[in-house]
């Protein structure tokens, strides 16, 4: 069951990291959203590094 949960969580990582990207991107003209948008990015990848280290042990 745990495998599960972070097979699910692995996958809304990584939809939150596309909306992210494309968000980011279609903000580029206004750098409060980019520099959000970049820190989202690294909190996801972040988050992404550690559902994956769970699923190793």
């Amino acid at each position: 069951m745990a495998n599960t949960k972070s097979w699910i969580a692995i996958l809304m990582g990584v939809i939150i990291l596309i909306a992210d990207v494309y968000w980011t991107y279609t903000s580029y003209y206004d750098i409060v959203w980019v520099i959000l948008g970049v820190v989202i990015f690294v909190a996801d990848i972040i988050w992404l590094l550690i559902d994956w280290s769970f699923m190793k042990h």
